[in-house]
């Protein structure tokens, strides 16, 4: 750690010390708006102040800006915010290493995400257009006093242009390669008296996708059609302000992301084994290993995984379909400034539904859609269809496999806020805020075509053998209702003129509760030493003769409920009710379990600021964040319950402006993190489902830095700079089982056979914490492992980010050419740091040209995005293992898989206002 800050600082130094003379010379001889840096307003505590003058790491997007550098997405927004990484396919942001790192609602995000100081639980609308943004805020570090709850990592605040007191609006059309086009427009101006309103309206569209599918289906990766529509009216006099804003989207066919395939491309080999480790249904692959009975293979192309040859083909029988429809937002502000303070009410709504079809996510990502398994002479197939009268025959698989994820979600929040407006020493802020939200998640994974699926056989004695109509082998749902209620205050104290300090408590109380749902059902080659469920015995000795295998079975293979297996029947902390089996209803045959529970903190912040002069800004300061309690609803797991994260947070930082050429804002952090909610895949009786697990004690430290520069008039260079060092502290002691702080199992290398595995402890199978680790797939020694020194999820070490513009003012209109680089340190998806986990560091060179004419009246924009095509990784993804070389099943080759950022996008925009 200290080399690296050692070296960051010596480069910071450099930029500093070498520039020195020209700052001088450009601030003695002009300081005219071509040469001066732009003053940035923000409210990153709840009140407008020069972002030169807020004593935290804040990063903030004017519209602007976003133009001039071509920042058009979160991950754009990713590129130039010290510590800040962003997942595009699973819409999920991270800072300085804290994240979520899941797909259940009852966990929450690390980082708040605010519109129009309006609670959200989806980033994405970050990134909507700098025609209908006027900024946005990223605030890094925890935000334990003013916002609070879900505020653990940082916060992003994104804010609505508003209605004009003038007549005013603006027309934009956008066409790009890849069959790209966008149109919008807005009209802004008075209505009568007081009122004034906005109008603003886009569409748009992408027919050609990132990814080619050779499966003959449409391409995917960033295909959209959505539209966007967005009102506003505006109320102001003397003493009040009032403010309403509606908008809807909808998204219509593929989205995976700015740039990714939903399903990450995996780089690996098919896998031909029979069966597919950590599943439940036969391999889909499996033909390509020539075991299928000849002429029964449907779909097949080519003879292995075509992302071999080329990252962006694959072969998916089965095409992406997402539509979000129902998506309303609803904010609404009022103002009443009374003298020497102001009453601030800020209510919003919103919901919407999201569903999602594609196919099941891994190697098993298949264009076969039909094939038979041959039989073996020796079975009791011939047997059996004497003793039943019904003819017996090869088994037919039917491998398309549809995972379906849906969601229905809602919710509203209320906040009233004191703040003072007086000019005096001491500074005062309070608050009340009540935020709700209700969600609805159904994930399914089906092989429709299956007819085996629809009417399994219960595995256990007391279990009903309920139908299956819909064809599921994997089934959770769960309904929740979150509710979280605070109330905050913050002092800020100038006991000199160049002296303040400030001080901030925030008590929080959440309560979650919610109903879970699961059935599990498998239809795969058991284990040949089950018992045969229709004769009874079992006459041979290995995986052909005898048993529950389709060898065996042939056409008379049954499915098998083995829900009672997978899940949890015992008390646990956050389980208010029993598990139990539903035996009608819509779901018929689920087995259902009650969840809830509450948790509360005091969190604030402490710090001190020194202002020796007007252009400097030097700060200490100390922030406690908190996360609520998680629960891993959908899968009745044996814990579901993950306590409630901690971090202390310690911040010293600098900004100084230089003769208003250079601005210079650096800081250096410490976080002592305690309970980091980790989901983690743990195979459990042949599956692998996903479990919370908790690290007790984990580190983030770094430093940051942020230089602009305008040397010369009409120049401009920035520079952004993150070093973030985690690693997780706690330790695995030997003879640990799996439910021992601090020690985890891979479920991608159970037998920690692969490169930089770290086994501590052989699970012991008569052991009560450690059964059901071993597999369906085969009995393999499983290891617990230690993971003390990795890093965190989701944290590059190392980014940076550079950006040259340049204006050309000519008689007609002004030129700006953009240029800028980007760099991110490889990351990983997992605790365990291995090469399967893994985004590698990538970089990115992008341009930029803007011709700006008749006044600003108009202008033209040519870019070009990822100007040489290179790799990038918006995110780490998992791998999947495949079972090779066929005989050594114990030693599989994991195979990576990525979440890319887009290929090389071109295209020109036109821009006419009005």
């Amino acid at each position: 750690m200290k080399h690296h800050i050692l070296l960051a600082t010596c480069a910071l130094s450099a930029l500093s010390l070498g520039s020195g003379s020209a700052l001088a010379a450009a601030a003695a001889a002009n300081t005219t708006s071509a040469t001066s840096v732009e003053e940035i307003v923000v409210t990153a505590e709840k009140r407008e102040a020069n972002l030169q003058e807020v004593p935290m790491q804040v990063t903030a997007f004017t519209s602007k800006d976003r133009a001039l550098k071509g920042i058009n997405t979160v991950q754009d927004m990713t590129n130039f915010t010290p510590g800040f990484t962003y997942s595009s396919q699973l819409d999920r942001p991270a800072m300085r290493g804290l994240a979520r790192n899941n797909n259940i609602y009852l966990s929450d995000s690390s980082v708040a995400v605010y519109y129009d100081d309006v609670f959200s639980n989806s980033t994405f609308f970050v990134g909507r257009d700098d025609m209908l943004i006027d900024q946005v805020e990223i605030l890094i570090g925890p935000q334990g006093t003013l916002y609070g709850r879900n505020a653990i990592g940082g916060l992003i605040n994104t804010i609505t242009k508003r209605p004009s007191e003038t007549p005013s609006g603006e027309v934009r059309a956008e066409f790009g390669n890849y069959d790209y086009r966008k149109f919008e427009g807005t009209v802004s101006g008075p209505l009568f008296g007081n009122l004034s309103f906005r109008l603003s309206a886009l569409t748009t569209d992408q027919d050609r996708g990132y990814f080619n599918n050779l499966a003959g289906r449409h391409s995917e990766g960033g295909v959209v059609h959505d539209p966007y529509i967005d009102a506003q009216l505006q109320y102001k006099d003397d003493k009040n302000e009032a403010w309403l804003d509606f908008y809807q989207v909808a998204f219509h066919n593929d989205r995976g992301g700015p740039g990714s395939l939903l399903g990450t491309p995996t780089t690996g080999p098919y896998d031909t084994d029979l069966t597919t480790p950590g599943n439940i249904f036969f391999n889909p692959n499996f033909p390509y290993g020539g075991g299928a009975v000849p002429g029964s293979v449907v779909g097949m192309v080519g003879t292995n995984n075509p992302a071999l040859g080329n990252i962006r083909n694959f072969a998916h029988s089965l095409a992406t379909d997402i539509n979000v429809d129902e998506a309303y937002n609803l904010d609404f502000h009022f103002t009443h400034h009374f003298d020497g303070l102001d009453v601030k009410y800020v209510g919003g709504y919103g919901q919407y539904h999201y569903n999602l079809h594609t196919a099941l996510f891994g190697n098993d990502n298949s264009p076969i859609t039909q094939y038979q398994i041959p039989l073996n002479p020796g079975g009791e197939c011939a047997l059996l269809s004497e003793f039943a009268g019904v003819p017996c025959g090869p088994l037919t698989v039917f491998p398309e496999q549809d995972f379906s994820y849906e969601t229905h979600t809602k919710w509203y929040s209320n906040e009233l806020t004191i703040s003072s407006t007086w000019n005096r020493p001491l500074q005062y802020i309070f608050g009340l805020y009540q935020y709700t939200e209700t969600d609805d998640n159904l994930i399914t994974v089906a092989a429709h075509d299956q007819p085996q699926l629809a009417h399994p056989i219960a595995a256990f004695p007391g279990q009903a053998a309920v139908a299956n109509p819909g064809h599921y082998y994997y089934f959770t749902d769960y309904q929740d209702r979150i509710d979280s209620k605070a109330i905050y205050g913050q002092l800020d104290w100038k006991i000199l003129p160049t002296l303040k300090l400030t001080g901030g408590l925030r008590y929080t109380y959440d309560k979650k509760r919610g109903n879970e749902e699961a059935r599990f059902i498998a239809f795969d080659n058991f284990d040949p030493g089950l018992t045969n469920p229709f004769t009874g015995v079992c006459t041979g000795g290995d995986a052909t003769g005898c048993g529950t295998n389709p060898a065996n079975l042939g056409t008379f293979m049954p499915a098998i409920d083995i829900t009672p297996a997978l899940i949890s029947f015992a008390p646990a902390q956050g389980v208010t009710c029993a598990t139990t089996q539903q035996l009608t209803g819509r779901f018929a045959g689920d087995y259902t379990r009650c969840l809830g529970d509450t948790s509360h903190a005091i969190t604030g912040t402490a710090g001190i600021e020194w202002t020796p002069d007007p252009d400097t800004l030097v700060y200490a300061r100390y922030n406690r964040g908190y996360k609520a309690f998680g629960l891993n609803a959908g899968v009745i797991s044996t814990k579901p319950e993950a306590p409630q994260e901690a971090v202390n947070d310690y911040e010293i930082g600098f900004k100084k402006t230089f003769g208003h050429v250079f601005t210079l804002d650096a800081d250096a952090f410490y976080y002592d993190y305690s309970n980091d909610q980790v989901p983690l895949d743990v195979p459990t009786g042949g599956i692998n489902l996903t479990q919370f697990l908790t690290i007790p004690k984990a580190v983030s430290e770094g430093i940051e830095f942020v230089a602009d520069w305008r040397p010369i008039e009409h120049l401009e260079l920035t520079l952004t700079y993150a070093l973030d060092h985690t690693r997780i502290t706690s330790t695995c002691p030997a003879g640990a089982n799996k439910n021992t702080p601090g020690c985890y199992i891979d479920a991608l290398d159970p037998s920690a056979t692969q490169p930089g595995a770290r086994p501590v402890t052989l699970v012991n199978p008569a052991d009560p914490n450690d059964v059901d680790q071993l597999g369906i797939h085969q009995s393999v020694p499983t290891f617990i492992q230690a993971v003390n020194g990795n890093q965190l999820p989701q944290a590059p070490e190392n980014k940076l980010a550079f950006n040259a513009n340049y204006t050309f003012v000519f008689e007609p209109g002004n030129l700006t050419l953009s240029g800028t680089f980007i760099w991110k340190d490889k990351s990983y998806s997992s605790i365990f740091q291995r090469p399967y986990y893994e985004a590698p560091s990538w970089n990115q060179v992008d341009l930029r040209a803007t011709w700006s004419g008749d006044h600003d009246k108009y202008e033209i924009v040519l870019y070009v995005k990822n100007l040489f095509n290179s790799l990038g990784y918006d995110a780490a993804s998992s791998g999947y293992p495949i079972w090779e070389p066929v005989g050594s099943p114990t030693t599989p080759v994991i195979a990576n898989s990525y979440d890319l950022t887009p290929p090389r996008l071109y295209g020109v925009e036109f821009h006419y206002k009005f």
